[in-house]
């Protein structure tokens, strides 16, 4: 088996990308177009957090975002900023469908959408789902939010 993309937490490899046909966990340094263990960029870590969304009447109300409570990141020195990537998707979805940061909108609610940001030294998962105006004080099913944080000194 050839495996293009390796993420893991250890010290090892924590993300390794190879070029086409090799594998990234045996690969020379050559062969990669990523490895986490060389600067600029280290791999600090990955998880994931659930956010929930909000009522119809909260969204007519002025609310168009939700968000989580924030989880400690990597503090970094002056000048320098952590690097992160996110992804999101529904709670329940049947195909299991992963979504990069977004906002999809309906005129029956459901709208919805999810992402994340680092703010003082913490990353806060966001949350835009609606829930539908037939049940103006339910919320909808909260989002995942997986989340991939680098540190971008040695």
């Amino acid at each position: 088996m050839t495996r293009r993309v390796i993420m893991d937490s250890t010290a090892a490899s924590p993300l390794r990308i190879s070029v086409a046909g090799v594998d990234a966990a045996t690969a020379a340094f050559n062969a990669l177009i990523f490895d986490g263990n060389q600067p600029p960029l280290r791999l600090w870590g990955t998880g994931y957090t659930t956010v929930e969304g909000m009522s119809w009447n909260e969204h007519l109300g002025g609310q168009n975002i939700r968000e989580a409570s924030g989880i400690p990141v990597v503090v970094t020195p002056a000048g320098t900023s952590p690097v992160f990537m996110t992804m999101w998707r529904k709670s329940g979805d049947p195909f299991g469908r992963v979504y990069t940061p977004s906002f999809q909108g309906s005129a029956n609610g459901g709208q919805g959408g999810g992402g994340g940001a680092i703010c003082s030294n913490q990353f806060i998962a966001t949350c835009f789902n609606t829930g539908a105006p037939g049940a103006p004080d339910s919320r909808p099913p909260f989002n995942y939010v997986n989340y991939c944080v680098f540190k971008n000194y040695q």
